[in-house]
């Protein structure tokens, strides 16, 4: 196990769930205070549970960390880092979103906060194409690490009233998708690469947009629906529809596992 035999990998490792789990733990407390005392003993089992979760996660793909080419890396590196935090914030932005808080606070602190965590998405490929290290472990849980975030982001504008359900659904479905299909394929034997299609990263680009745009309609208070219909449907739905198209294609002309 490359955990056993690293000393710089295990302190990585230490550093950035320990990070994950005070910053989780700190949000979903405030939250979870401003609402009610009531809700703060779930707030926090939720959010340690949830850190848990994302924890095992993290640990497993220690075996992925090393460059395309295949040379190893010693440590997770802030890349890998801020997705892993991206993850360990989705329940208590979660909990943002969906309890209610005192007049617009919610409205706010979903903008200000869940917005910052969403953009780390960005931060986390820059400083991995200037600085590095590009692992096979970085590919693999981008990926990943916008579904969980775009599916908790979708819920939370729905409570929130800055999405349709309509639309909240199609995020969902986008995101939620390809993450509860990828056991299947891989039950099957085939083994696809997991990483975006060109599609992909397209509807994400555009579902961002999306999503900052009904922010901004929804906070003064404008037609929200309708602005949906314009923007969303002409972006949102063929792009993904598009990348679904590319991940059966990949995985039809995928290798079997011997």
């Amino acid at each position: 196990m490359r955990l056993r035999g690293s000393a710089p990998l295990r302190r990585s490792l230490l550093f950035w769930t320990v990070l994950g789990l005070l910053l989780g733990e700190a949000l979903s407390c405030d939250v979870a205070l401003v609402h009610g005392h009531d809700t703060l003993a779930l707030a926090v089992i939720a959010t340690a549970v949830w850190w848990a979760v994302v924890t095992v996660g993290v640990i497993g793909g220690a075996a992925l960390l090393r460059t395309p080419d295949g040379t190893p890396v010693d440590r997770y590196g802030i890349p890998n880092g801020l997705t892993a935090l991206r993850g360990y914030a989705c329940v208590p932005v979660l909990l943002l979103g969906t309890l209610s808080l005192p007049g617009r606070l919610g409205l706010a602190l979903w903008g200000s906060i869940g917005g910052s965590v969403g953009l780390l998405d960005a931060v986390d490929g820059i400083i991995a194409r200037r600085y590095g290290p590009v692992t096979v472990l970085g590919k693999a849980m981008d990926p990943f690490g916008d579904a969980l975030y775009f599916v908790v982001g979708a819920i939370g504008s729905w409570a929130l009233g800055i999405v349709p359900l309509w639309l909240a659904v199609l995020i969902v479905a986008r995101y939620a998708g390809p993450v509860v299909l990828t056991p299947i394929v891989l039950l099957t034997g085939r083994r696809p690469e997991l990483v975006y299609t060109v599609w992909g990263r397209r509807n994400t680009l555009f579902t961002g947009v999306v999503l900052f745009v009904l922010y901004v309609v929804r906070l003064f208070g404008g037609p929200v629906d309708t602005v949906a219909l314009i923007i969303a449907l002409p972006t949102l739905v063929p792009t993904a529809l598009l990348h679904f198209v590319a991940l059966f294609q990949r995985v039809a002309t995928s290798p079997r596992a011997r």
